[in-house]
């Protein structure tokens, strides 16, 4: 089960059962829509808890991002008196149809979240309710923009191949032939199939797609070097000059665009 409870109120933003801890992103996106953007971020010490993305998430919401102390349970008494409530009143009255899928249950918790635990008077709460309490405080919170989907996509920087290829998670990629040479970045939904385009980004600004490669076409393309650096090229010197002239030679760079 992965949940979050906001400190002020007692209210759940968001909880889900889910297979793994993976899943903490996803959770963590729905509380954001559900109930806004948290001034500080309370979380355990596991991996998925210290990644990269999740500091990366984060920092673009302007939310700081706080470990527990390890071995310090008393740090977490909010969500495991939560957890235990959870346990007493819902997980012993299951029944068969509640457990039948991963969807069922996570429909039953919800019912039960929504329909029961936000309703009841809590004693932390001086006999309010969390409802009660977050109507209360609850309104100079900030709630995110429709960029929300954008900001959780994972990253991963790439320096482009001679053949305009890059790699990830095994698979390869095709990028425009004028990044041939750079790092870019490459910024994708790891619950999206992986034969969609991922974005590409270059100096902080967008630079097309990468799509799935093309064997066969990716041997057709030309691979001169681009325009824009063959403008800090230093030109190749004159031939001295002679009395007999057996041909006439040029140096031509090609100015087309890829």
């Amino acid at each position: 089960l992965i949940a979050f409870i906001d400190d002020a109120t007692r209210v759940i933003p968001y909880a889900a059962f889910a297979e793994n801890t993976v899943a903490f992103l996803p959770v963590f996106k729905q509380a954001l829509i559900r109930r806004g953007i948290p001034e500080r971020l309370y979380v355990d010490n596991g991996a998925n808890y210290r990644s990269r993305q999740l500091a990366l998430v984060c920092a673009k919401l302007g939310t700081a991002l706080i470990h527990a102390r390890p071995h310090q349970p008393q740090g977490k008494g909010k969500i495991e008196r939560f957890f235990r409530t959870l346990r007493a009143a819902l997980l012993t009255q299951l029944t068969g149809a509640d457990t039948v899928s991963l969807d069922a249950l996570n429909r039953r918790l919800w019912g039960f979240i929504e329909g029961e635990y936000h309703h009841t008077p809590h004693r932390g709460l001086d006999g309010k309710t969390p409802l009660e309490q977050w109507a209360l405080v609850g309104d100079p919170v900030r709630f995110p923009d429709a960029g929300l989907n954008e900001l959780f996509l994972f990253e991963a920087k790439r320096r482009v191949m001679n053949d305009r290829t890059v790699s990830l998670n095994g698979r390869i990629y095709e990028v425009d032939a004028i990044l041939v040479g750079e790092t870019v970045i490459l910024r994708y939904d790891p619950a999206v199939p992986p034969t969609r385009p991922l974005a590409v980004v270059h100096q902080g600004q967008p630079a097309g797609q990468a799509t799935p490669l093309d064997a066969y076409a990716n041997t057709t393309v030309r691979r001169d070097r681009p325009s824009w650096r063959l403008e800090t090229d230093t030109p190749a010197p004159e031939p001295p000059p002679s009395r007999i002239t057996l041909g006439a030679f040029a140096n031509h760079h090609n100015h087309e665009d890829e």
